[in-house]
């Protein structure tokens, strides 16, 4: 994301066994680039933990989200319905969503 514009953002962030962390990264530039083509406002990004912090052969990813005016209640549910499609098989355990909102 290159800038930070106003409103709600979400951070997503999960678990993934190492052998499927590249079938992953894969599944996730292809559902954000999905959802940048239904709206092309929305910025995406997908970070890592340093594999310094790797434990039990997992990793962990998060996904962030933001728009100008912020992340409505609709596409949050549009983004999850999609991940949900996209990861079934590939994320260990919940994906852990988190909703941040800029300071006043």
């Amino acid at each position: 994301m290159t800038s930070a514009p106003g409103g709600r953002q979400l951070f997503v962030y999960y678990r993934v066994a190492l052998p499927d962390l590249g079938a992953c990264v894969q599944a996730v530039r292809g559902l954000q680039a999905g959802l940048q083509r239904t709206h092309p406002d929305l910025q995406c990004a997908l970070l890592q933990r340093p594999e310094s912090e790797d434990a039990d052969g997992q990793r962990t990813l998060m996904e962030c989200y933001a728009r100008p005016g912020g992340i409505d209640a609709v596409l949050q549910a549009h983004i999850a319905h999609a991940a949900t499609a996209a990861l079934a098989l590939l994320v260990l355990g919940p994906r852990h969503v988190e909703i941040f909102e800029p300071c006043a």
